[in-house]
């Protein structure tokens, strides 16, 4: 999936106000965590251009991304190292 644009879109925390989030998947592992660098949005309160995503389910996956359906989804935002940075999201995923 590398390279494939997706849109997030936020569900929590209930104060986001920064809208959809969209991206570039950077790095897909295994099919079970998705590595996204995001586009710049003016007035964000992104933590970082970088976030992990995870399937919410244990069992899910992203192989329904590909069909043009939506995974729900964690997020965490990583730092310059790779390292999760505290706080993140929930809401769901799709292709672009």
């Amino acid at each position: 999936m590398r390279g494939t644009h997706v849109r997030i879109i936020v569900h929590e925390p209930v104060d986001w106000k920064s809208g959809n989030i969209f991206g570039t998947v950077v790095n897909d592992r295994g099919g079970k965590r998705l590595v996204v660098e995001l586009m710049k949005i003016e007035d964000s309160i992104l933590l970082s251009n970088v976030i992990e995503l995870r399937p919410r389910e244990d069992k899910a996956s992203f192989k329904p991304l590909m069909q043009y359906y939506s995974v729900m989804v964690d997020g965490v935002f990583l730092d310059k190292e790779g390292n999760a940075i505290e706080g993140g999201i929930y809401g769901s995923v799709t292709l672009d």
